[in-house]
């Protein structure tokens, strides 16, 4: 009786994993299909003999960031020391105090220093 219930247990097993394998080919062949299918044209299209140039599109000035005083990189965090951690009044690390937003510079006004 034993070694019937084991034959079925390893026949559904591979049941199992053929319709697995089944549907997941059947997603995977239709899955990069998706809205209507569009042919694009090889050969640009010719519109007359007298095609004028367009006019190139003006670039948008650069935005100046504003430069550190010093102009040196960031300072290294590990030199720095250890930082103080956030206690509650029971003495126990308080999690939310952690990371508050004035421990993060502006990004904004570093600019690409690094």
């Amino acid at each position: 009786m034993g070694f019937f219930k084991r034959m079925i247990s390893i026949i559904l097993g591979i049941a199992a994993g053929a319709v697995a394998y089944k549907l997941l080919n059947d997603y995977n062949k239709s899955a990069h299909i998706e809205g209507e299918y569009v042919e694009v044209p090889t050969e640009p299209e010719q519109t007359g003999a007298g095609q004028a140039e367009p006019e190139p599109e003006p670039q948008p000035e650069a935005t100046a960031y504003p430069q550190r005083p010093d102009r040196g990189p960031n300072p290294n965090p590990v030199t720095l020391g250890a930082a103080e951690k956030p206690l509650d009044e029971n003495g126990k690390l308080d999690p939310t105090r952690i990371a508050s937003a004035e421990d993060f510079g502006d990004w904004d006004d570093l600019g690409c220093q690094g």
